[in-house]
Order: structure tokens, then C-alpha cells, then sequence
């Protein structure tokens, strides 16, 4: 069984643990999860994401070596930035999705847990003569989430960082006390929010001062629950969810995570070839289903007799009270208020096609 160093301090508050696909025992809640949802929405909420996937790249060639693997530009971030891309089969369906940072001595990445192992062994495969050495660096670094809309003032008043102006991806570093914590810009759930990286031995630390600075701030430490309900709401497609290996970047509308300009990389023909060719079959959407109880991951969509596609998560929504979803659905039925029914245990239901995301904080 695998646990973040948090472990235990989350066992002392009275946490209800989960197990992942991948043996991890996770938080899945400290207390209702719809009021940690609810915390995150109107004030800030405090995540451990230590599960999640860290693989850290350092040698003179990593950047070119990235370069030509994945779908979006590494040799052209500064330091301090970065971006989201995906590794792709060579026939461009997704291996996995990542994010990308560029520091001053290195090249960092975070990836989903499920997607830890297989990334490494696809990067290490291409790794021949370049100078480049690739870690995965879970057992000593940790991350603590802390978003919402009070996210920036809790990070002002505890850490120093000026992080409101700060573009999604790009990160910024402190040393305080003798620990490092990077910051970085990461949009999780729809609010504004970011990922503090430190060793693990400080993760205690950090969590604590994180929370206690955080009681001006309406801080809720929240668990994986209310993090999944957020992100359906937010529209952000999850690998093991949305995204796997039978599903091509444009299907799941991630124009965000291709560089078109930059020329080859693995897959890269089959995606240029939709994109200034042809056309997706499917696309990614949002289903508003008149359900009170949830269907079911991998519930059938219908048009009469014809199958139109799948549904890939599925939550009542504590922002809105109502059952809403993600899945993919054929391109006949991807305009806003397209009708299809959902083929539950129980019979079939109505669902209403959305554009994603569902919510969308005013600027």
C-alpha cells in the first residue's frame, strides 16, 4: 500500500481514506465532501496531490530530447514557465497527459498517477544518445494544492509569494527556513489555484502553516471527492476518465496541448492531418442528465436505436444541484442543447448537450 508523507497527519484529523487503481490510500474526504467543495468555490481549500505522478529531467539535451517527443513545445519556455501536453502512440491516440516546467537546471513534469510508470518507460525508450537522465522523484518531494479564491492572499500572507499575476503553468520559487517550496500555477478546479513542490520531509510543515495561515482565509483541508466534483464542474478532462489510449487530443478538443507550429514529434501526423484535413468524429462534452441517482461511467448514449457514445464521469453537483457528466458523442449531437438519452440499469434517461465547462469563475 502506498501513502503520501501526509499520512498520518491526515489520519489525525479524521480523515475517511480511499484506495486508487494504483494501491494508493488516499484522502477521500475530512468532512462532508460537498462542503469542501463548497469551501474551495468561496474560499480555499488545501489538497494533498503527493500521489500524484513527478518524473524530473536534467542534463544538457533535455529540452531538445522533450522536444521531439511530446505534442507541445519544450525548447522554447523560459525558465519559470511551462505548459500542458500529451505523449501520443504513433497512430496520435494519448499515452498520457502532463504538465511541463521549465526551471533553471532541470525540466520537471506531473502526470496522474495512473499514468506514472507507462511515461517513464515511453521517455526512457527514446533515450539513446542524449545527454539527459530521467528520475522519477515521488518518494522525496510532495505537493500541497491550495485553490480558490482566496488562494493568492493565503500564499502572500504565509509565504511571501505575489503569485495573482502569475500565468497557468509558470512557477516561482521561495526558500523559507531553509525549505524550498516551488509554486506553480495550476488550474484544478475552475477557481484560481497552485501546486506547492517540496521535500518530503517539509511536507508536514508546509500542510500545517498552510492550514493555520489559512483560518483568516476560510482554509478547509478537502480530499479527493470534492477534488473530482470540481473538476467535472471546471470541465477538465482526467486520464483513466476522459482521456486513455483509444482517444485522439482533438476528440477530447485539447488544442491546448499541441503545438502545431513545431513540426515532428510522436503521433504528430495523425493530429495535423485532423486538424487541417478532416474532423474529429467525436468530440468531448458536458451532459446535464434529468436523473436524480448518477448513471454509470461507460453508460451508453442513444438517439432513438443508434448508439452516439459514452459517459466517462457522472456527480450530482454541489454547485448547481443537479446531475451533470462528461463523454464523448458523435459530432451529429455536439452543439449546446443537442438531445440524447442515457441507457442506465434502471432504463433510459434524458441528458441535454453543454458546452464544458459547466462553471466558469467571472473574471
Amino acid at each position: 500500500m502506498k501513502r503520501t508523507p501526509l499520512y498520518e497527519t491526515h489520519h489525525t484529523l479524521g480523515a475517511a481514506f480511499t484506495k486508487n487503481d494504483e494501491d494508493w490510500e488516499l484522502v477521500g474526504h475530512f468532512t462532508d465532501p460537498h462542503q469542501e467543495h463548497c469551501a474551495v468555490r468561496q474560499g480555499v481549500g488545501v489538497i494533498d496531490l503527493s500521489h500524484r505522478g513527478r518524473l524530473h529531467l536534467t542534463g544538457n539535451d533535455r529540452a531538445a530530447y522533450l522536444h521531439r517527443i511530446i505534442s507541445n513545445d519544450v525548447e522554447g519556455l523560459a525558465v519559470g514557465a511551462g505548459n500542458y501536453a500529451t505523449i501520443l502512440t504513433n497512430r496520435g491516440k494519448i499515452i498520457a497527459d502532463l504538465k511541463v516546467y521549465a526551471f533553471e537546471d532541470s525540466i520537471g513534469i506531473d502526470t496522474n498517477a495512473e499514468t506514472t510508470s507507462i511515461l517513464y518507460q515511453e521517455l526512457d525508450k527514446y533515450l539513446i544518445a542524449d545527454d539527459v537522465t530521467i528520475e522519477v522523484i515521488m518518494e522525496r518531494t510532495g505537493v500541497v494544492g491550495v485553490h480558490g479564491p482566496n488562494a493568492p492572499e493565503l500564499l502572500r500572507d504565509a509565504y511571501g509569494f505575489d503569485v495573482e499575476q502569475l500565468p497557468e503553468h509558470h512557477s516561482v520559487a521561495h526558500e523559507i527556513d531553509g525549505r524550498r517550496i516551488i509554486c506553480i500555477c495550476a488550474n484544478e478546479t475552475g477557481e484560481v489555484g497552485y501546486n506547492l513542490y517540496t521535500e518530503s520531509e517539509s511536507m508536514e510543515w508546509l500542510w500545517d502553516t498552510t492550514l493555520m495561515k489559512g483560518r483568516t482565509f476560510s482554509a478547509q483541508p478537502v480530499g479527493l471527492t470534492a477534488l473530482n466534483s470540481l473538476r467535472i464542474e471546471a470541465g477538465i478532462p482526467r486520464y483513466g476518465a476522459e482521456l486513455d489510449d483509444s482517444i485522439l487530443p482533438l476528440e477530447a478538443e485539447l488544442e491546448q496541448a499541441i503545438n502545431f507550429e513545431k513540426g515532428c514529434y510522436i503521433g504528430q501526423e495523425i493530429v495535423a492531418r485532423m486538424k487541417y484535413r478532416g474532423h474529429p468524429n467525436r468530440l468531448l462534452r458536458g451532459f446535464e442528465i434529468t436523473s436524480d441517482t448518477p448513471p454509470q461511467k461507460g453508460d451508453r448514449l442513444f438517439d432513438g436505436d443508434k448508439d452516439v457514445g459514452w459517459l466517462t464521469s457522472v456527480i450530482v453537483s454541489p454547485t448547481f444541484g443537479k446531475t451533470i457528466g462528461m463523454g464523448y458523442v458523435r459530432i451529429a449531437f455536439t452543439d449546446e442543447g443537442s438531445q440524447v438519452e442515457v441507457e442506465t440499469a434502471d432504463g433510459r434517461v434524458n441528458a441535454t448537450v453543454r458546452l464544458l465547462p459547466f462553471y466558469q469563475r467571472d473574471a
